[in-house]
C-alpha cells in the first residue's frame, strides 16, 4: 500500500510535467528548453522573440473568447488578422518611442514622426484589408459600405490609439524595471568594492609594519654590516631603499609615480636578486627610450617581473627571463616572459593575483589606454604591457 506522501509526489511531478516539462515542439528550437520555473524565465529572456509569440498567442485566444457571445459568428482567422493589425501598431509605437526617447528630439519632430507612422501604418492597413488578407478569404470590412478615407482613418483611430498607448505603457514599464535593476547592479558593486576595500585594509592592518622603525633597523644592521662585509651592508642598504619604496607607496596611497623612478627600482631589486641567487638565476633586462616622459602606478614593473621571479624556472640559460621596456611620446611597452616550472614543483592557488591587481590599477589610471595580456604555451609564460598615450586610442 502507497503512502499518502508517495502519491503527492506523483501528483507535483505530474503538475511539473504540465506546466515546467517538454514544451510543444514549436518552441524546442535551442537545447536549453526550460525544466523549472527559475529555467522559464532565463530562457524567455534568452530569447525574447518566442516570449513575444507567446504573449500574442494568449491575446488571439483571449480576444476570440471575447468576442464569442456578442457576435453570433465570430471567424477565427478573422480574429487572427485583427490581432496581427494590432501587433503592427504595438510594436512600431513601441519602437518608435524607444527610437524619440534615445535620440532626444524637439516637440516638432516628435509630432511629425508620430503623424508619418500613423499615415504609413494607415496605407498599409489598407493594402492588408483590402487587397492581401481577401485572398486568404479574411474580410474586415462590410461589403454594402462604400469606402471613404474619413471613414477609414475614424475606424482605425480608437484602436490605433488604444494599442498605442500599452506600447507606451509597456515602454515605460520595461523602463522602470531596468533603471531598478542598474540601480541595484550599482548597489551590488558599491557594496563589492566596500568590502573588498575593507579587506584590503584589514589585510594590510594585519601585515603593517611600521616603516620607519623598518629602515631605521635596516640602517643600523647595514652600519653593523661593514665591518664585517661590504658586500653584504651593501646587500642591506638595497633591501633598505626597496623595502622604503613599496612601504611609502602603500601607505601614502600614490596613484602614479614617474617611469624613471620605477625604473630606478626595477633595477634594485634585479640586483638584490643577482646577489640573492648568483649565477643560479638567469634573466636579461633591456630598457629603450625616456624614461621622464610619463607616469605610471608604482610597482607596476615590479609586481610583474617579482610574479617571473616566483612562479617561473630561471635556473636554465637557454630560458632567461627577459624583460624588455621602451618608452616613448605616444606609449610605454613592457614585455616580460619566462620558462615555466614543471608541474608539481609550486602551489600556485594564489597564482596571478598580483598581475590582477597590477591591471585593475592600471586600467583605473588609463582606462582603455592600458592593455596587458598573458599568453601561456607549454614551456612559456610571457606578460605584455601596453599603454597609448595618442589622443584617439583604440
Amino acid at each position: 500500500m502507497q503512502s499518502i506522501g508517495t502519491f503527492k509526489e506523483r501528483e507535483n511531478d505530474f503538475l511539473c510535467s504540465i506546466f515546467y516539462g517538454k514544451w510543444p515542439n514549436i518552441f524546442i528550437l535551442w537545447y536549453d528548453e526550460p525544466k523549472k520555473p527559475e529555467d522559464m524565465v532565463a530562457f524567455f529572456r534568452k530569447h525574447p522573440f518566442l516570449f513575444n509569440i507567446l504573449c500574442w498567442v494568449i491575446y488571439v485566444q483571449f480576444v476570440y473568447i471575447y468576442n464569442l457571445p456578442k457576435i453570433d459568428h465570430v471567424d477565427y482567422f478573422h480574429i487572427i488578422g485583427l490581432c496581427f493589425l494590432y501587433a503592427i501598431v504595438f510594436y512600431s509605437n513601441f519602437f518608435l518611442f524607444k527610437f524619440i526617447e534615445n535620440r532626444k528630439t524637439n516637440l516638432g519632430t516628435v509630432i511629425l514622426m508620430i503623424a508619418s507612422v500613423f499615415f504609413t501604418l494607415a496605407a498599409l492597413g489598407y493594402l492588408a484589408v483590402y487587397n492581401v488578407f481577401p485572398l486568404f478569404g479574411i474580410r474586415l470590412y462590410y461589403e454594402g459600405v462604400p469606402f471613404t478615407i474619413s471613414l477609414y482613418l475614424r475606424n482605425i483611430l480608437s484602436p490605433y490609439i488604444k494599442y498605442a498607448s500599452y506600447a507606451i505603457i509597456l515602454y515605460f514599464v520595461l523602463k522602470w524595471f531596468a533603471d531598478l535593476a542598474y540601480k541595484r547592479r550599482m548597489e551590488k558593486a558599491h557594496y563589492e568594492m566596500e568590502r573588498e576595500k575593507f579587506e584590503y585594509e584589514q589585510a594590510f592592518l594585519r601585515a603593517q609594519v611600521n616603516p620607519h622603525f623598518l629602515h631605521n633597523t635596516l640602517n643600523f644592521i647595514y652600519t653593523e654590516a661593514l665591518a664585517l662585509s661590504k658586500s653584504l651592508a651593501e646587500s642591506i642598504y638595497l633591501l633598505s631603499i626597496m623595502m622604503r619604496y613599496s612601504l611609502d607607496n602603500a601607505i601614502k596611497g600614490k596613484q602614479l609615480v614617474p617611469v624613471h623612478k620605477e625604473l630606478e627600482y626595477l633595477e634594485i631589486y634585479l640586483e638584490i636578486n643577482r646577489r640573492r641567487f648568483g649565477g643560479g638565476k638567469q634573466f636579461h633586462y633591456e630598457f629603450n627610450g625616456d624614461p621622464y616622459l610619463h607616469s605610471i602606478p608604482p610597482l607596476s614593473f615590479i609586481t610583474l617581473v617579482e610574479n617571473a621571479f616566483k612562479y617561473g624556472d630561471l635556473s636554465d640559460p637557454m630560458y632567461p627571463l627577459q624583460i624588455k621596456i621602451a618608452v616613448d611620446r605616444n606609449r610605454i611597452y613592457f614585455y616580460c616572459t619566462n620558462k615555466k616550472r614543471g608541474a608539481g614543483k609550486l602551489d600556485t592557488s594564489a597564482n596571478h593575483i598580483g598581475l590582477k591587481n597590477v591591471e585593475r590599477r592600471l586600467k583605473g589610471a588609463f582606462r582603455e589606454r592600458a592593455t596587458m595580456t598573458r599568453t601561456e604555451e607549454d614551456n612559456t609564460y610571457t606578460v605584455e604591457l601596453f599603454i597609448d598615450f595618442l589622443d584617439n586610442p583604440k
